[in-house]
């Protein structure tokens, strides 16, 4: 990944993968990363809560109608009942996010 991207995407984790894994075939390892996203989020979209151990917790939050204000009318209107993911880390994730000047290793 170069040092000026800093966002790391589906396509970085993938090629990442398939460099890591080269003893199977790229398509097969392409194919491993759609289906855990694919499996992560159909556990979301239906109530689960999804927890990656030393990664951390990823929930689905129903957020209540509520009233809100147009800023640019002042017009009040009504926001509807809706889902939000919600993300907590976990202890050892931001324990090594916080350790100075190293870099998180790979296993």
């Amino acid at each position: 990944m170069s040092d000026k991207k800093k966002t790391y995407t589906k396509s970085d984790l993938t090629r990442d993968m398939i460099g890591h894994f080269q003893e199977i075939p790229n398509n097969n390892v392409e194919h491993a990363v759609e289906s855990i996203f694919k499996f992560l989020s159909n556990a979301l979209a239906s109530g689960r809560q999804v927890e990656l151990r030393q990664f951390g917790t990823i929930r689905v939050k129903k957020m209540p109608a509520r009233r809100a204000r147009n800023p640019k009318t002042s017009e009040e209107i009504m926001i509807e009942e809706k889902n939000k993911v919600k993300w907590k880390s976990s202890k050892v994730l931001n324990w090594r996010l916080n350790q100075t000047g190293n870099k998180i290793e790979e296993e």
